[in-house]
């Protein structure tokens, strides 16, 4: 406090004596001074030189420390310790509580199918004569025989619910299997299309119906076709060159009507194929067993031209007029 009076009366001294110096001028305080201001010396004081007095004035103050408040941490994990522990320590109990009572409730239970099967030696009754032992022991000798009768009943059983079991299991794998085909051949199929399908008719009917379809439409391609095929082939395969013209263009008119047939019936089952028309109504003949019927197909266009017409230019070439199955798209490839 006293170096704070000191500095403040020297301060005070030396203001009043520039301030003599410069009579009525008042002190100025700047950046830098001419020559004739550092001669003089009043009443210019340096700013310089009054940031010295003023720090020279703070190094002397003394700065009162603050003291922060201590924090209290707060630790609540030896409560939550606590808290778990306490709790597994009552599950703990309350399961040995439980496990003691079913052990307690089994003992009672064996004791009761003991003392119906045969009572202890401290209860029993001295039998008055052999007839009353007789009795006793024929009677447990009966309910023992039930007991084993009843064991053997419960044991049957048991055996005939795990083979319902297995059997269900299996049903219930068989029944996922074949919804599988199903949706499988319904997506592979365009089953329909198929003649006799039905919006009235179920999944499994239409594709009974399907396969029916398929069976006939084979049968008929393998008496048509394929057994003819067969029997030109074999008579010639011992002397392949000795085939002669008409057979050899009655083979190659079986093959190409064989083909056309199969092209067509192969659009039914692929979408992008499909051509519609009296498709479905050909194959209903064709498993009948019906000729085909030419009041179905189409005329051959000439004009215009078409994918038939391109056919029929190409047998003309090969000099096959008449086809077994003369049609392609709809189109009676055996009209001229």
């Amino acid at each position: 406090m006293r170096s704070k009076l000191l500095i403040f009366f020297l301060l005070t001294i030396f203001l009043k004596s520039l301030y003599a110096q410069t009579d009525t001028k008042n002190i100025r305080i700047v950046d830098t001074m001419t020559l004739q201001e550092k001669k003089m010396r009043n009443p210019v004081l340096l700013r310089s030189e009054l940031d010295s007095l003023i720090k020279l004035h703070e190094a002397g103050l003394v700065k009162p420390q603050i003291q922060e408040p201590v924090k209290e941490e707060k630790n609540n994990s030896g409560t939550w310790l606590l808290l778990s522990a306490v709790v597994i320590l009552a599950a703990a109990g309350l399961l040995v509580g439980l496990f003691f009572r079913q052990q307690k409730r089994f003992a009672d239970i064996s004791d009761q199918l003991l003392r119906q099967l045969k009572k202890p030696d401290s209860q029993t009754i001295p039998p008055l004569n052999g007839l009353a032992d007789q009795n006793d022991k024929k009677m447990i000798s009966d309910m023992q025989t039930k007991t084993r009768d009843l064991n053997a009943r419960l044991e049957k059983m048991r055996e005939e619910n795990e083979s319902l079991h297995a059997v269900v299991k299996e049903y219930s794998r068989v029944q996922n299997e074949f919804e599988s085909l199903i949706n499988t051949i319904s997506k592979t199929f365009k089953v329909k299309k198929y003649p006799g399908a039905s919006n009235d008719k179920s999944d499994i009917e239409m594709l009974e119906n399907l396969f029916e379809t398929e069976r006939l439409f084979t049968t008929h391609v393998y008496e048509q076709y394929i057994k003819p095929i067969t029997a030109v082939v074999d008579a010639h395969k011992n002397n392949p060159a000795g085939i002669n013209e008409e057979q050899q263009d009655k083979l190659l008119e079986l093959l190409i009507s064989l083909a056309l047939l199969y092209i067509e019936y192969l659009y039914l089952r692929v979408s992008e194929l499909s051509v519609g028309g009296n498709m479905v109504k050909r194959i209903d003949d064709i498993r009948n067993g019906m000729a085909l019927n030419p009041a179905l197909l189409k005329k051959l266009n000439t004009q215009n031209g078409s994918r038939a017409l391109v056919l029929r230019m190409v047998l003309e070439k090969i000099n096959l007029n008449d086809l077994s199955y003369p049609v392609f798209e709809e189109t009676n490839l055996n009209q001229h």
